[in-house]
């Protein structure tokens, strides 16, 4: 399906190459349209991915790119198994080498399989912020020690209240993981909005 796109974009580009050629439009100009077209394609998918609030647009992405490892795990944490997800976060590993995306997708894994031990050696590694406070905070909402579940490196609007909603989560108050998971979701955007909406809706079903 992606391949179809692809041709069909490119069939388009040459047809409106051809038809500003013979419209007697300059070089220079033609390469300025094609420039803007471009940039739009590309400022359209980096808003999916980071800023827009539209769940369905991040969906329709997801779907359309699931063969991708990222698009994968994704897509398997929409609407796949928790072995699925776990399959799908090995590629993930092996593809990406930068260590903190590598550490953080490890941690990710080791909170799934419910073993913080390796949960908290991946975090150790992260060595970013805020991923790695992150990381950190989480483990500490799973083992109730309130004292280092807050964190001012917490940059990420959506990351304070999802730690509060881990916590609630955790010592089963339903009231007050409803609150926080909700003021979660609403301050992400993109993926990260896409990922807690259905991550929060797994854990609300345990509840």
């Amino acid at each position: 399906m992606r391949l179809v796109k692809l041709t069909l974009f490119y069939l388009v580009i040459i047809i409106l190459a051809m038809t500003l050629s013979l419209a007697g439009v300059r070089l220079s100009i033609s390469l300025a349209i094609f420039a803007l077209i471009v940039l739009a394609i590309i400022y359209r998918h980096i808003h999916i991915l980071f800023r827009t609030n539209n769940i369905q647009s991040v969906d329709k992405l997801v779907k359309d790119r699931k063969k991708e490892p990222f698009f994968a795990y994704l897509y398997a944490v929409a609407y796949e198994t928790k072995e699925d997800q776990l399959q799908s976060l090995d590629v993930v590993i092996k593809k990406y080498k930068q260590p903190a995306v590598k550490y953080n997708y490890i941690f990710i894994k080791a909170i799934m399989e419910e073993n913080l031990e390796e949960a908290k050696d991946a975090a150790d590694k992260i060595n970013k912020e805020p991923l790695a406070s992150y990381a950190k905070c989480y483990i500490a909402a799973l083992e109730g020690r309130t004292a280092d579940i807050r964190s001012a490196k917490l940059t990420q609007p959506w990351m304070k209240p999802a730690i509060e909603a881990i916590y609630a989560y955790t010592i089963k108050n339903e009231d007050a993981f409803q609150q926080y998971q909700t003021e979660s979701i609403n301050l992400a955007r993109g993926v990260q909005k896409y990922v807690l909406t259905h991550s929060f809706k797994e854990m609300q079903k345990k509840m």
